[in-house]
């Protein structure tokens, strides 16, 4: 089935411009271009369009105000803001309701590779309501007592940009928001940033204060003290992974900006579950519950919603737009083989530390952790090494002698 897509920008000559360049694409993309706001409103109510990508000025109705109304009545579409307007307080303004921003001027291959992107999506998460689910999430949650911790310390006017790192750093959830946010073309920052107190650093103080304060970027889990405690040991399971993943990227010899990516797709890989549990915490409780007996987490996961938190966490990055490493390594974190790209990577790390490292969640629950893919470890050569770490990581958790 075609990808349906809808252009909306006042300037004709630039929607003339993309129907020419785009036009090659018909066999693959449904395309739709409208110079009128209000009339693309009106068509969306005959027509379902997976994707929007629209202007951010334009008389009528702008950029953003136009994807608040898409994201209200059609929760499931891809919407994307394209535009040159910088102005901070508006780019702002299209943070909640935007999945991805692409800055004028923009390169065609840019808007290619986006939606090209969009349309291999489709293909890891074929369930229509996650993929629903997945587009219409503003923010994910985060433990209360962190949440206000965070907002206090940013409503202080001596506050530290190293503890606001820090406080970040350490949930799932803002970590996610923040990197999305910093490595948008929102901010045009060049690489790839995969640190949370480098992202803090680039953003500058003030800006993540009004991300936080005024935009809200983050929310707290407004849920019973024991969901609450679900979400702290999945953060604390995200970080041990996440340090885990990073020390097997520096004892492979993998570059600094590797082990990043790394420690990043550790301490995402979970996010997928954390997506059921706000969604669905009933359902995702009793997923647990069963895999605590010994059954498999993701054929449960399957079982119940229709794909595993991997494939849901993989696709909501992906919509994201973050690095196609990071992707990679939370999508196939279970059966690393599977991928095509072959190479020592953030995704080697991250299943090592999935086999190897601490069961999920740290606390109470004991869910056995995955299955070594001894074909991946095999096809890189890396037996010998990953029998030293395990070794090395059986002989920690043994402590000392007495």
């Amino acid at each position: 089935m075609k990808l349906s897509i809808l252009f909306v920008d006042d300037d004709v000559n630039l929607l003339r411009g993309l129907r020419r360049i785009l036009h090659k694409h018909r066999e693959d993309w449904d395309i739709t271009f409208m110079d009128s706001p209000l009339d693309a409103l009106r068509l969306l109510e005959e027509k379902g369009f997976d994707v929007v990508v629209s202007d951010m000025r334009m008389p009528e109705l702008d950029g953003a105000s136009l994807l608040s109304e898409v994201e209200k009545r059609y929760p499931g579409t891809v919407r994307v803001v394209l535009s040159g307007y910088t102005e901070e307080k508006s780019v702002l303004r299209t943070i909640g309701p935007t999945h991805q921003y692409l800055a004028k001027p923009c390169n065609t291959e840019d808007i290619v590779a986006l939606l090209d992107r969009t349309l291999a999506l489709r293909g890891v998460l074929r369930s229509e309501p996650l993929r629903t689910l997945a587009a219409s999430l503003h923010n994910l949650p985060s433990p209360p007592d962190l949440y206000v911790r965070l907002t206090g310390e940013m409503r202080r006017e001596a506050s530290s940009m190293r503890t606001i790192a820090e406080m970040i750093s350490a949930d799932v959830a803002m970590t996610a928001e923040v990197l999305r946010i910093t490595n948008s073309a929102y901010f045009s920052l060049g690489s790839p940033v995969h640190d949370v107190f480098q992202a803090v650093r680039l953003l500058g103080l003030e800006t993540v204060r009004a991300l936080v304060l005024s935009v809200g970027i983050f929310r707290q889990f407004d849920t019973s003290p024991e969901m609450s405690a679900l979400i702290r040991d999945l953060d604390d399971y995200g970080l041990a992974v996440g340090g885990l993943a990073r020390r097997f990227a520096r004892e492979e010899g993998l570059v600094e900006g590797m082990r990043d990516q790394a420690f990043c797709a550790g301490m995402l890989s979970a996010i997928g579950t954390l997506v059921f549990l706000d969604a669905e915490p009933a359902k995702a409780r009793a997923v647990l519950a069963r895999a605590e007996q010994g059954g498999d987490l993701s054929a449960l996961e399957k079982e119940m919603f229709g794909a595993s938190q991997a494939d849901l966490g993989g696709y909501l990055l992906g919509l994201w737009g973050f690095n196609d490493a990071i992707i990679e390594a939370v999508l196939y974190q279970n059966r690393p083989s599977v991928c095509v790209h072959a190479d020592r990577s953030a995704l080697t790390c991250v299943h090592l530390a999935r086999a190897f490292g601490p069961r999920w969640p740290l606390g109470r629950r004991l869910l056995r952790p995955v299955n070594l893919d001894v074909d991946y470890v095999r096809r890189l050569g890396m037996e010998a090494k990953v029998k030293k770490w395990m070794a090395e990581i059986v002989e920690q958790d043994a402590g000392p002698s007495k």
